[in-house]
């Protein structure tokens, strides 16, 4: 998080690693979406499918920290997304923020969202071999989840589907980091 300077950054990160959210679900979330007092953010997907993450601390200070910022940066913004930037903050059409707005900092410092989210399912995977778990924490399909089970124990299902390989050139894997924030989101 360190490495990250700007708050929006660290969020995204978060949002990565702790709730395995995609590039394409961090964008589209909306400010309404948000449910402080409860501590929740309802995920929509272009598909129609919706569902609740339960935001731990850390994400939730990151994401008061940003609301703070944002606000204090934007004050007139009317647009209705939780992350923006200062280009889709004043443009009336309300559009995302690019996807290269949440990769470009975090590849920066070696990570990738996609690969921080796929580590972190499958360190789920490895803890619970539960598929309804896996459905109810990260919106998966139950066949996308059956998948992670597999792979996380290919000793109780034979060999199973494997996982998409991560990109090449994106160093070690990140395991130590996804157990990191996977004990920060279960306390």
């Amino acid at each position: 998080m360190d490495r990250l300077p700007f708050i929006r950054d660290q969020l995204s990160l978060a949002l990565a690693a702790v709730h395995a959210l995609s590039v394409h679900d961090q964008r589209g979330l909306r400010l309404d979406d948000l449910d402080r007092h409860r501590g929740h953010l309802t995920v929509r997907r272009t598909s129609g499918f919706t569902y609740v993450i339960y935001l731990d601390d850390l994400t939730q200070h990151l994401i008061t920290r940003w609301l703070a910022e944002r606000h204090r940066r934007w004050p007139a913004s009317t647009n209705p997304h939780l992350l923006v930037t200062a280009q889709t903050s004043a443009d009336d059409t309300h559009p995302k923020v690019n996807p290269q707005a949440i990769n470009r900092p975090l590849g920066r410092i070696g990570l990738q969202a996609s690969r921080l989210r796929t580590d972190r399912i499958l360190d789920e995977a490895k803890h619970t071999a539960d598929p309804v778990r896996l459905i109810q924490l990260f919106g998966l399909s139950p066949t996308t989840a059956m998948r992670y089970v597999r792979a996380a124990h290919p000793e109780r299902f034979g060999r199973g589907l494997p996982i998409p390989p991560d990109p090449p050139g994106l160093g070690p894997p990140l395991h130590a980091l996804t157990v990191l924030v996977s004990c920060a989101a279960r306390t």
